[in-house]
């Protein structure tokens, strides 16, 4: 369609200069006072019209270039065989020059040829003419310009064209790679899921792409020109030695680091770092790809957490049930010897009492992560359980002076799970808020259901936690209590996970703790 559409607008152009040359010849007509250039003037007319017309009626461009090029050159031949002047001869180099515009070599070819034969039969049939007078020496500059015309239109036609045509050929080809690259970059950089910037010499944003917006937060036009923030103070000298080092050629492959939103949250991310070269290799930009890998590290450590669970209770069972027998023999010989009046040691035994009752509350817990009921499900009401341990921690409250205010729709629809595994979650959970909170403080509690899913928000202005121990929050026997175990996070996450789940926990010092449980709704 393109190539037809090329031939089609080369016809146009020659018979364009075909008018124009009728028009002229017409206009001399009258003053050269020759029936023949009157006909060959009115063939010339005759021939546009036919053109025009074959061209109107959308003839096949291939046969109406054929058809231009043979017009053409019979109307310059009728002119120097009617007429025959020394002058006329140089009109049969126009049709040669104007085949040359197809860019066809077999078609130049042809007209040279003809041209050429043509320009013989005239030098023949009207030699008397052409040399008479100083007729000689002018044909002899006639058909050498002739020759030279036409040797040009070879070499052209044989050497050069298909030059051209091999170089034309190549750049399109690459100016089609390097459109056809520079657009599926452009397809890539704006629909990747990751965060792309390119950063300048001078640390400022050049571009960024859509996925840069979504997970940073910072608009498109806020960003261009300028330096914005994307890390959290504790990573400065980091982020400094590394800037300098990818300025010096060096590239960071997915390298794990902490990023921030323009809102100041502070997210796990996965970074890529090179530098941008020219063409004289030369450093003039930085890429930066940053994928938010929070989900993925809280899968795997969520593997971690469920494999340790795992193991611990694979020896809970057998552990337990040995440390418990010893422990029934030794706490039976203690209450003897306490009952007796005489027993000179009351005070070592009733701590060995008080010790051995600890021991057996671990075990206790310990024994919760083997226990088979953990993952026996049934059908309840979650508001309905929830409701039930907080009337059971009334009195807990009402002796801590703790206001508790909760949001609890009325029972709904029966959720299938482990009822007796949530009510362990919600009385290790309170009682925690409890003993953050000390003396007089508020928890607030609130159920909301979703279309998958019941969300439920535990949350109190106690004490709170530090990183460190968020960090450690589901390590077995980690506790920041006197008399605590170090069990009850890890069994509640164990119960909420078994059950397809989430728990999240947030927390500032001095601020209190606020504990998101999201359970499916099965």
């Amino acid at each position: 369609m393109e190539h037809s559409t090329i031939i089609h607008s080369r016809n146009k152009f020659i018979i364009l200069f075909f008018v124009a040359g009728v028009i002229v010849h017409l206009i001399f007509v009258p003053f050269l006072h020759n029936i023949y250039e009157t006909s060959t003037a009115l063939f010339g007319v005759t021939s546009i019209a036919a053109l025009i017309i074959m061209q109107r009626l959308d003839m096949n461009p291939l046969s109406l270039r054929l058809v231009i090029i043979i017009t053409y050159n019979l109307y310059i031949f009728l002119i120097n065989l009617f007429v025959p002047d020394l002058s006329n001869l140089l009109y049969l180099i126009f049709p040669m020059f104007l085949t040359i515009i197809y860019n066809v070599s077999r078609i130049n070819f042809f007209m040279t040829t003809i041209t050429t034969a043509q320009l013989g039969f005239l030098c023949y049939f009207h030699h008397a003419s052409y040399l008479s007078g100083s007729g000689a020496v002018e044909i002899y500059h006639i058909v050498s310009i002739f020759f030279m015309v036409a040797f040009l239109c070879l070499l052209y036609t044989f050497k050069i064209s298909p030059q051209w045509n091999s170089m034309f050929t190549e750049n399109k080809r690459m100016d089609t790679i390097l459109m056809s690259k520079e657009g599926y970059l452009d397809l890539f950089f704006e629909h990747s899921e990751d965060a792309i910037v390119v950063f300048g010499l001078d640390q400022k944003i050049i571009k960024v792409n859509p996925a840069f917006e979504k997970i940073y937060g910072w608009k498109e036009t806020e960003c261009i020109g300028k330096s914005p923030r994307l890390f959290p103070s504790s990573e400065d000298a980091e982020v400094e030695e590394r800037t300098r080092s990818v300025l010096q050629g060096k590239s960071f492959p997915l390298l794990r680091t902490k990023e921030m939103r323009k809102d100041g949250v502070i997210f796990d991310a996965e970074l890529t770092i090179t530098p941008v070269y020219n063409k004289q290799r030369e450093i003039v930009a930085m890429t930066f790809i940053s994928r938010d890998i929070t989900l993925r590290l809280q899968a795997e450590q969520l593997v971690i957490d469920t494999e340790k669970v795992k193991a611990i209770g694979e020896i809970a069972a057998s552990v337990a049930h040995e440390v418990r027998n010893p422990l029934t023999s030794i706490s039976g010989f203690i209450q003897i010897i306490n009952s007796d009046p005489t027993n000179p040691y009351r005070t070592y035994t009733d701590i060995i009492h008080s010790e051995i009752n600890r021991i057996d509350l671990i075990v206790s817990e310990f024994l919760v992560l083997s226990r088979p009921n953990l993952k026996k499900f049934t059908a309840f009401f979650i508001e309905q359980t929830l409701r039930d341990v907080i009337v059971m921690f009334e009195p807990e409250f009402a002796k801590r002076s703790i206001a508790c205010n909760s949001s609890i729709p009325a029972n709904t629809v029966t959720n299938n799970g482990n009822e007796d595994g949530m009510k362990q979650v919600f009385i290790n959970l309170l009682k925690n808020a409890c003993e953050a909170i000390g003396e007089k403080g508020d928890i607030t509690i609130t159920l909301t259901r979703e279309i998958n899913s019941i969300s439920i928000i535990i949350l109190d202005n106690g004490s709170g936690m530090n990183q460190t121990t968020l960090d450690n929050l589901y390590k077995p026997f980690f506790t920041t209590k006197l008399e605590g175990t170090g069990l009850g996070m890890m069994i509640s996450k164990k119960i909420i996970t078994d059950q397809g789940g989430t728990m999240s926990v947030s927390s500032v010092i001095n601020e209190g703790t606020e504990i998101v449980l999201t359970v499916p709704i099965t």
